[in-house]
């Protein structure tokens, strides 16, 4: 599993932003929030939340809910037991403690090496 969530971090959370809104979403099983709503409380841009929600969802990191003829589109955290298993370890290492937090933010913000 954590070959798996360091695969994640590598690709797919490559943002604080995403950090932030994946933590915040497994914290909230079951509930569910617009992109403006989530920007609010994560005091980020709507921009930015609207574009890591709109490609966490296709990964199965977050679960996308259009309501009404689709104009009206809420998320919340995954229903899927392979994501909230990686989502509750991704939780469990950035409160371990310090040393592990501050690895995690590091990854996600350093920039990916580049390829020959």
């Amino acid at each position: 599993m954590d070959e798996q969530l360091d695969l994640l971090l590598g690709t797919a959370i490559n943002s604080l932003t995403k950090l932030e809104l994946l933590l915040y979403l497994h914290r909230r099983p079951g509930a569910v929030q617009t992109s403006e709503r989530l920007a609010a409380e994560l005091r980020r841009p709507v921009d930015s939340v609207a574009r890591a929600v709109d490609e966490l969802a296709p990964l199965g990191l977050v679960d996308r809910f259009a309501l009404g003829t689709g104009r009206h589109v809420m998320y919340g955290a995954p229903d899927e037991e392979h994501p909230k298993r990686l989502l509750e370890l991704l939780y469990e290492r950035y409160h371990r403690d310090a040393e592990s937090r501050s690895e995690l933010i590091r990854r996600i913000t350093e920039p990916a090496p580049e390829r020959a």
